[in-house]
């Protein structure tokens, strides 16, 4: 019996059997109390706050000196991904891809087959770590999670089977540490992510709330005789769409129409600018031509020669005379044609410059460009919008287009622009079904009444 056993048996050292050697016994104990000393060095090094490579390479100098492995490798899964990391080598050849993905496919602690990877880099033993699913006491299969790589270890068979046990044991209790302190860093980064998104929300709750009330303000009683119904529809929150009506005068109203490229919130900052310059620039009085020639120049400034934005915008300036009637005077860069409804007449006010925010060479100056003109009469009405609502698709993916808002509003037989709108709007639900919206959408009606 061993001389260990007899001890653990509750045997003195006058009890035991003659023919055994004291000295041997005590060289034993020695053994095992500096095993057992091993793992109480491998225990005070696992405190919280202690980064992985630093434990690694602590635990491998105690290895080093007290079990004289030579050559160890330490691969594990916690990732995010589950794929296998080297995490700690040394004395090993760099160890490639290849020899990672045998390793991993160990599950009982084994010699690498002769001619292998793992046999090649002078591998003696693959012990993975993990939790233990059987099948038996004696045949010890665990379900991975790291995996030991040992070489150059141990004098003889005997001091090599030991030192495994001691081996397992300190592997297995970095291991959970390890996993552990992932898992602990995988939830904490998923609360960090998890504030972080409610932030978000919140600002984006806040800057839809504020962009609504500056939309909110383009319906306002501008004139006596203009009737103004407005409908507006983020496609993220916030979004690039922009309308207003400005009074210039007793009789001039100024308003306007855009849609900023892209979506979200890059779009409603370029939105939320540009509406502050139209005001600004309204307020001077300045020509058509040349407060768009301004946009078109701030545009570029603000997009640079790195992105590549642009804004659609349709501009008009409304003159009320004294008989009653309405001059339009206009610019409709790249933004889809108003449509104006007078009786037995749909009339289109198309595009008539391209988009502002692109450098277009051999094109004239805007601002000596006259705008285009159209009248209105009483009873007229009119239906501003952007893309969003004749880009949207229907169930089968088709786009609602041009032509059948056309033709959906020849049938129009109302007298307000509350109406109008409602149409419009109920045409734009009929199509989209269920789907989510495409895009920002937003449509203004006005009704010029007698």
């Amino acid at each position: 019996m061993p001389y260990i056993r007899l001890l653990a048996m509750g045997a003195t050292l006058s009890e035991i059997p003659q023919g055994f050697s004291v000295e041997e016994l005590i060289r034993q104990l020695e053994i095992k109390r500096g095993e057992v000393e091993a793992l109480q060095e491998v225990v005070r090094l696992l405190a919280p706050n202690v980064r992985d490579t630093a434990l690694l390479v602590s635990v491998a100098s105690i290895l080093r000196s007290r079990f004289g492995v030579e050559r160890l490798a330490y691969i594990h899964t916690f990732t995010p991904n589950h794929t296998p990391k080297l995490a700690y080598f040394h004395n090993f050849p760099s160890i490639s891809q290849e020899a990672l993905r045998e390793a991993v496919t160990y599950t009982t602690t084994s010699a690498p087959k002769a001619g292998s990877f793992l046999a090649h880099m002078g591998v003696e033993i693959v012990m993975p770590l993990g939790r233990f699913i059987g099948p038996s006491a004696r045949v010890r299969v665990v379900e991975p999670r790291a995996w030991w790589l040992l070489g150059r270890f141990a004098d003889t068979e005997e001091e090599k089977a030991s030192d495994l046990l001691y081996l397992e044991i300190i592997g297995m209790l970095i291991t959970v540490y390890l996993e552990n302190a992932f898992f602990q860093a995988q939830q904490h980064q998923a609360e960090i992510l998890k504030l972080q998104q409610q932030a978000y929300e919140q600002e984006l709750s806040l800057a839809s709330r504020i962009q609504r009330r500056i939309l909110s303000t383009a319906n306002p009683a501008v004139h006596p005789r203009l009737e103004i119904a407005t409908f507006h529809l983020p496609h993220k929150g916030v979004g690039g769409d922009l309308f207003d009506f400005i009074r210039l005068g007793e009789n001039r109203i100024l308003f306007y129409i855009g849609d900023v490229s892209g979506k979200g919130i890059s779009a409603a900052l370029i939105m939320s600018n540009l509406q502050g310059q139209i005001r600004s620039l309204a307020e001077l009085n300045i020509p058509l031509s040349t407060l768009l020639a301004q946009l078109h120049r701030r545009l570029l400034q603000l997009y640079g020669e790195e992105d590549n934005g642009f804004v659609t915008l349709f501009l008009g300036l409304i003159e009320i005379d004294s008989t009653g009637q309405a001059h339009l005077s206009y610019f409709n860069a790249g933004h889809p044609p108003v449509l104006v409804l007078k009786p037995g007449v749909l009339q289109e006010l198309p595009a008539n410059l391209p988009m502002l925010g692109i450098d277009i060479p051999g094109l004239p100056e805007i601002a000596s460009l006259p705008p285009a003109q159209a009248t209105l009469a009483s009873g007229d009405l009119f239906l501003a919008y952007t893309d969003g609502l004749i880009e949207q698709l229907n169930p089968q993916g088709h786009p609602l287009g041009l032509e059948s808002l056309k033709g959906h509003l020849q049938n129009f037989s109302g007298k307000s622009a509350e109406a109008l709108l409602a149409y419009t709007e109920n045409l734009l639900n009929a199509h989209r079904g269920d789907l989510p919206l495409e895009d920002d959408t937003s449509l203004i009606t006005c009704h010029l009444l007698p």
